[in-house]
C-alpha cells in the first residue's frame, strides 16, 4: 500500500490515480491534519510502517508554516533528527518537494517569475535515472523555489527560464530514500509521470526488501478494523445504496409527439401562456443557440408541485412549499443530514428507468428525451463546498434562497435537431391534459419581434426612465483586491483566483421579469443555456454559454459524467476569424487558466469515476458572438454507491469560478470580495442552474452572463426592485491590473447595454 498525504490540494486525486495505475497498489489518502500533534508518535509507530512508501502531495502555502503542512514537517524532522532510524521511502511533489528541502536546511524563496500552469522542459543532471532518460516536458504550478542546496540534498534536474536562470526541479537525499520533484507529474499536460512513479516504486521495493521486509504485501484486508478508516479521507456516498433501483409499480407516462409550423420556438409557447394566465407559471430551460440541442418547459401546478428551498441562513432546515402558495413547511434536517441527502432521498422514490419508459412508450423518438420529469431549479455559489458560513451576510431580509428546486410532472420538450415537440406528463391518469395541451399548442403564434423593445429601459413609463440606477463597483477598491490576489498568488496560496463583483440595477417594480427575458433573449444574446425561472423569493434570467456538468447513460447503459469548462474568450467580430481567435487564445495566460481548471476537474471526477478522460483539450470553438477556449472532461465507470448528484455536490462551486487549489481559493475570495459593497456573498451568480430527471440524467450550466433578483433584497427601495449582474475574471500572476479591470468593466457594461 501507498500512503498519500494531501495538503488540501485540488490535484490530489489525479496523483492518486497516477500512483494506482503505475504502482499497481492501493493508495490510502490522508490530509496533513488527519492526525493531531499529540498523536504524531502513534502515527509514526502504528500507522506509517503499514505502507511501502509515502507520497507527500502538492498544496497551497509555505513549508515553514505549520498550518499549511501539518504532520509533513514533523515527519521529515523525525528522520532528520534520528538518522539511525530505518526510514520509509518518501516522494515529495511540489509542496512535498519544498518541505523535504526546507526541513533538511535549505531556503525556500519566492520566484521572481511565478509559474502556474506552464509547460517546461525538465533537464536531468544526474546519473540517477528515477526521472527517466533524457529531457521531457512537464507542468509547473509553483510560486516558491529552492536554490543553493546544502550537501544533504543532491540535485537531479533543472529547468531554464527565458533569461537562462536555472530552477531546481528534482532532488534526492544523499542517504535517506527521499526524493522530490518540483513539477507536477500528474497534470494532463505532463509527460514522464508514469516513468517517475514506476521507477520510484522499484527503488522503494529494493530498499524495503533489504531494510523493511515486514512492510511488503500488507493490504487493507489484514489490517485492524478502523485503523485506516479513522484517518483516511473517507469515500462516503451521499445517496443510499440502490437509490436508482427500478420501481415495480406501473408508471403512468403520457406523451404526445408532433411538429409545429411557422418556426414556433419555446419562447413562443411561454409567451402564449404568459398572456393567457397573466403570469409566468412556467420554468424555461431554453437552448437558444448552438451547441444546445434541447429546450425544456416545465409547468408547475398550483398547490400541487413541490418546491424545495434551502438557505444557508437557516442551514439546518429545508422548506417545502406548493407552487403558487405562500405557505411552507419547515423541515429540520436530522443529525448529519444535508439538503443534498434530503433531495436524494426524495428522488429515490421517484426514479423511472429508461427500460420502463421504453416498455410504456415503445420507440417514441429517434433518441432519448433528456428529461422525463424531475427537478428544475438553481443552486447558489454558496451552496457549494468550502464556504466560511460565519462570514456570510444575508442579502435578503428573509432567508436568502441558496437552493430552489421544483419537482415537475408536466412539461414540454423541443428537439432543436429534428424540430419535434413533445408534451409529456408523469402524473397519474393525465392523458387528457396531454392531448388538450397539444391541441392548444397547435394554435400558438410566433412572438411579434417588433413588439419587443430593444432595451429594458423601454419597458419603463417615460417618467420612470430616470429612476433606473446603476451601482458600479469601485475601481480603487478593485485595485486593492487585485493586489491582494497577487500577494496570495506569489506566496503560494493559490495558482488562480477568479475575482468577481456585482453590478446592482434599480428598476421600477412594475417591470415584469418575463418582459426582461424577452429583451435579453430576442434582442441581445441568445445562448446555449438560456433560462427563465421565477420563484416566490427569487428570479433568474440567464444567458449562460457554459455547461458545467451533465450526466446520462452512455451506449452501454453506464453513467457518463461530463464537464465542459470555458476559460478564454474573444469577441466574434468581422475582423476576427477562427485563426485570429486561436492566436489570441493560445497564449500562456489563457492556456494556463484553462489547464488549471482541467486538472482541477479531473481531480473532482477521480473521486467518483474509475475512468477519467480529457476528450477535448483547449479547443477554440466559434459561437455567434464569441470564440471560446473549451475543454471537455468525461468520467466513466462510476464507482459503486455513487451517482451524478454526488459529483455535482462535491464539484461545487464551479472550478472555473473559483480557482485552484479550490478550498484555499474559495476562502481567500470570500475575504477579498467582501471589500466591495456587494459583500462576501455571490448568491445565485456563479452557481448552477438546470435539471435532474427522474431517469437519473441531468444537465447543469454555470450561472454567468445572467441577471437575478431576490424578492426581499435588502437593497430594494419603495417602488423599485434591485437586479444584480455578476462579472469576473481569472487573476493569475500574468494578469495586468488595467487589463483585468477593463475586462471586468466591459463584461458589466455589455450586460448593462440591455438595460439602458
Amino acid at each position: 500500500m501507498i500512503l498519500l498525504i494531501d495538503s488540501y490540494d485540488s490535484f490530489t486525486n489525479n496523483l492518486a490515480n497516477l500512483l494506482e495505475v503505475n504502482a499497481g497498489q492501493k493508495v490510502v489518502t490522508i490530509r496533513n491534519d488527519s492526525f493531531e500533534p499529540e498523536t504524531y508518535e502513534e502515527f509514526f509507530h502504528s500507522y506509517l510502517p503499514l505502507f511501502e512508501y509515502v507520497v507527500v502531495g502538492p498544496g497551497p502555502g509555505h513549508p515553514s508554516i505549520e498550518s499549511d503542512v501539518g504532520i509533513i514537517s514533523w515527519l521529515f524532522r523525525r528522520y532528520r533528527d534520528n538518522p539511525d532510524l530505518t526510514a520509509v521511502p518518501i516522494l515529495g511533489i511540489c509542496l512535498g518537494f519544498q518541505s523535504l528541502c526546507y526541513e533538511f536546511g535549505n531556503e525556500v524563496s519566492r520566484l521572481t517569475q511565478v509559474k502556474h500552469g506552464q509547460v517546461y522542459e525538465i533537464h536531468p543532471i544526474s546519473e540517477d535515472t528515477i526521472l527517466g532518460d533524457g529531457t521531457f516536458k512537464s507542468v509547473r504550478y509553483h510560486s516558491l523555489y529552492v536554490e543553493n542546496l546544502n550537501d544533504s540534498i543532491i540535485p537531479l534536474a533543472h529547468c531554464y527560464e527565458t533569461d537562462g536562470k536555472k530552477i531546481l526541479m528534482a532532488v534526492k537525499h544523499k542517504e535517506l530514500p527521499f526524493y522530490g520533484v518540483q513539477y507536477h507529474p500528474e497534470s494532463i499536460c505532463s509527460s514522464n509521470g508514469d516513468c517517475l512513479i514506476s521507477n520510484f516504486t522499484n527503488m522503494a521495493n529494493v530498499y524495503n526488501q533489504k531494510f523493511r521486509p515486514e512492510a511488503l504485501g500488507i493490504n487493507l484486508t489484514n489490517l485492524p478494523k478502523g485503523l485506516i478508516e479513522d484517518h483516511a479521507i473517507s469515500e462516503k456516498s451521499l445517496i443510499s445504496d440502490g437509490l436508482f433501483a427500478d420501481t415495480t409499480k406501473k408508471q403512468d407516462i403520457s406523451l404526445k409527439k408532433f411538429q409545429l409550423g411557422s418556426g414556433i420556438l419555446p419562447i413562443d409557447i411561454c409567451e402564449h401562456l404568459y398572456k393567457k394566465n397573466k403570469r409566468a407559471n412556467f420554468i424555461l430551460l431554453n437552448s437558444a443557440s448552438i451547441p444546445g440541442e434541447w429546450s425544456i418547459i416545465g409547468f408547475p401546478i398550483d398547490n400541487e408541485t413541490e418546491v424545495i428551498t434551502h438557505s444557508l441562513d437557516e442551514a439546518s432546515a429545508v422548506k417545502s412549499s406548493s407552487y403558487g402558495s405562500h405557505e411552507s413547511t419547515k423541515i429540520e434536517l436530522k443529525d448529519g443530514q444535508t439538503p443534498w441527502k434530503y433531495i436524494s432521498d426524495k428522488m429515490a422514490t421517484k426514479f423511472i428507468s429508461r427500460d420502463r419508459i421504453k416498455k410504456t412508450l415503445g420507440n417514441y423518438h429517434s433518441r432519448n428525451l433528456p428529461f422525463f420529469g424531475g427537478y428544475l431549479g438553481l443552486i447558489s455559489y454558496e451552496e457549494g463546498q468550502h464556504i466560511l458560513l460565519d462570514k456570510l451576510e444575508p442579502i435578503s431580509s428573509t432567508p436568502t434562497p441558496d437552493l430552489k428546486l421544483a419537482f415537475i410532472t408536466r412539461f414540454m420538450i423541443y428537439d432543436h435537431l429534428t424540430n419535434d415537440w413533445f408534451v409529456v406528463s408523469i402524473r397519474e391518469n393525465d392523458a387528457e391534459w396531454v392531448e388538450s395541451f397539444s391541441e392548444e399548442a397547435a394554435g400558438i403564434e410566433k412572438v411579434d419581434i417588433d413588439s419587443i423593445p430593444f432595451t429594458v429601459a423601454d419597458l419603463c413609463e417615460e417618467a420612470d426612465k430616470v429612476s433606473i440606477q446603476y451601482d458600479f463597483p469601485s475601481q480603487s477598491i478593485y485595485k486593492d483586491q487585485f493586489e491582494k490576489c497577487q500577494e496570495y498568488l506569489h506566496s503560494g496560496d493559490s495558482y488562480e483566483l477568479c475575482l468577481t463583483t456585482q453590478l446592482k440595477i434599480s428598476l421600477p417594480s412594475y417591470i415584469q421579469p418575463w418582459d426582461i427575458y424577452k429583451v435579453l433573449t430576442l434582442r441581445k444574446n441568445p445562448s446555449p443555456f438560456s433560462c427563465f425561472m421565477e420563484f416566490d423569493d427569487c428570479v433568474l434570467i440567464s444567458s449562460s454559454p457554459e455547461r458545467f456538468l451533465s450526466w446520462k447513460d452512455d451506449n452501454e447503459g453506464k453513467k457518463l459524467v461530463e464537464l465542459r469548462p470555458i476559460k478564454g474568450t474573444v469577441r466574434n467580430t468581422p475582423d476576427v476569424d477562427i485563426n485570429a481567435a486561436t492566436e489570441i487564445l493560445k497564449t500562456p495566460k489563457e492556456m494556463g487558466e484553462n489547464l488549471m481548471i482541467v486538472d482541477l476537474i479531473r481531480h473532482d471526477l477521480f473521486e467518483f469515476a474509475q475512468d477519467v478522460q480529457v476528450s477535448q483539450l483547449m479547443s477554440v470553438e466559434e459561437y455567434k458572438t464569441v470564440f471560446q477556449l473549451v475543454s471537455v472532461i468525461q468520467g466513466k465507470n462510476i464507482k459503486p454507491g455513487y451517482s451524478g448528484i454526488d459529483v455535482l455536490h462535491k464539484s461545487l462551486p464551479p472550478g472555473s469560478m473559483t480557482g485552484a487549489p479550490k478550498k484555499r481559493s474559495v476562502e481567500l475570495l470570500q475575504q477579498i470580495e467582501s471589500m466591495q459593497s456587494s459583500g462576501p456573498r455571490r448568491g445565485i451568480y456563479s452557481g448552477v442552474v438546470g435539471y435532474w430527471s427522474v431517469t437519473d440524467d441531468a444537465d447543469w450550466s454555470v450561472i454567468i452572463r445572467s441577471t437575478f433578483r431576490y424578492t426581499n433584497d435588502k437593497a430594494n427601495k419603495a417602488g423599485n426592485d434591485t437586479w444584480r449582474i455578476g462579472a469576473g475574471g481569472a487573476i493569475t500572476v500574468l494578469s495586468d491590473l488595467e487589463g483585468e479591470w477593463e475586462e471586468m468593466k466591459i463584461k458589466l457594461s455589455s450586460a448593462l447595454q440591455a438595460f439602458k
